[in-house]
């Protein structure tokens, strides 16, 4: 095996691993690579495999791969919490140049761009937006803050991919969704990776197909453990975005009306607070955040959904959604997918392949089919660069290869 260091450059610490060539033969293809991911370390590593040649000219190659490096947007990262820090690995592994973090605290950015050697760090948003070598602006701070941080990154000219939710309020959503429109050549994404679990994908694909027939009713029910971390922050706080409905509840109301082409007309539900302490959160203060929702939507197609979130199961994440037709019904169930037709018994459709999630210094994994969807939304993400008629501006994405992702517009 062989291995050069390409040249000194924004991409200086990238490396090229070679597997060893049959001794005889052309080189067929040597822009064929995957990223092997690696979340805890600062370099991204590109292991290039190339058949049939008697010879490599590693510069050759190492021209090519910063030629398909330079596709790719150089990204800014602000906040340095869990989401953050399970994205910038993500993003690395995928290819993507991180240039920047912005975080609430000088310590708190210096600590993270130290950790996961980023060049460039601040506590001040305009530092981070206004920097050249920053083409894409991950929003991923607190929901209070976000919706002026995305539009101000827009207007600047940065493409946006925006965590959910997106704003607390019909004002803030009103502006980033303005802001998208009047810069519609730019990416402006909201992180809903659930729409990208392959079970879902299958899920949409029978509906579109008829296999329950006429959709009548969505039911979702979701167990899991409390949100709250040992400290008290923005998640104990109703005000700045805290609580399941915001945080969980907002990823299944999207997931509901992407599996439908439906959106909500009517809403009416419940949140409740049941624990206003904790003995692990020494704080005078108390939590106001929801830790359990029931509601009810009505669709503007027909459909009438019941939605029910419950974060107090310790341990275990259960999530149930199930669409019932004139037909049969479609159940996913984490990341599996069953089918029933009318009369007939349960089948698996599509079943979730085991797997270790990489390691990630966060104090709390998301549940495993949130970290499935977002490998794959950062994919999707890649490919758009990729597939862009323009190489030489990484501004420019084909916004048609990303199209089934959510946009501002789909809050």
């Amino acid at each position: 095996m062989r291995s050069c260091s390409l040249p000194r450059s924004r991409f200086w610490g990238s490396r090229i691993t070679l597997l060893d060539p049959p001794p005889h033969g052309d080189v067929t293809d040597v822009t064929t690579f995957r990223t092997q991911p690696s979340p805890l370390r600062a370099e991204t590593t590109w292991r290039l495999t190339v058949k049939n040649c008697s010879h490599i000219l590693l510069a050759d190659i190492a021209d090519k791969i910063l030629y398909i490096a330079k596709m790719l947007p150089s990204v800014g990262v602000v906040d340095t919490g869990n989401s953050a820090r399970i994205l910038l690995p993500l993003l690395r592994s995928a290819g993507f140049t991180v240039s920047g973090i912005w975080g609430s605290s000088k310590q708190q950015a210096q600590e993270m761009a130290e950790e996961f050697k980023v060049p460039f760090h601040t506590c001040k948003i305009d530092e981070l937006l206004l920097r050249e070598d920053v083409d894409l602006v991950c929003v991923m701070c607190p929901p209070h803050v976000r919706a002026e941080v995305a539009v101000k990154a827009l207007s600047i000219g940065k493409h946006v991919l925006c965590d959910s939710p997106a704003g607390l309020s019909r004002e803030e959503a009103v502006r980033m969704v303005n802001a998208a429109q009047y810069y519609p050549k730019l990416l402006s994404l909201i992180k809903h990776e659930l729409r990208f679990l392959p079970a879902f994908m299958k899920m949409k694909q029978y509906l579109e197909e008829e296999f329950c027939g006429e959709p009548l009713i969505c039911e979702c029910k979701i167990e899991m453990g409390s949100l709250l971390s040992n400290r008290y922050n923005w998640m104990c706080d109703q005000a700045m975005g805290g609580g399941v409905l915001t945080n969980v509840g907002a990823h299944v109301i999207d997931m509901i009306s992407f599996l439908t082409n439906q959106r909500a007309v009517e809403v009416q539900g419940t949140l409740k607070t049941f624990v206003t302490q904790r003995d692990s959160i020494s704080s005078f203060r108390h939590i106001s955040s929801d830790d359990y929702t029931a509601f009810q939507m009505k669709l503007d197609g027909g459909i009438f959904a019941t939605v029910t979130l419950n974060s107090h199961i310790p341990g275990r994440y259960s999530q149930t959604l199930t669409i019932y037709g004139t037909k049969g019904q479609l159940i996913a169930r984490n990341g599996n997918l069953y089918g029933m037709k009318n009369g007939g018994k349960e089948e698996l459709i599509y079943g979730d392949i085991a797997r270790i999630p990489g390691l990630y210094n966060v104090e709390k994994l998301p549940p495993s089919i949130f970290l499935t969807g977002l490998e794959a939304w950062v994919s999707e993400i890649k490919r758009a660069f990729e597939e862009s008629i323009n190489k030489d501006d990484r501004r420019i994405a084909d916004l048609q290869t990303i199209s089934s992702a959510a946009s501002f517009e789909d809050g």
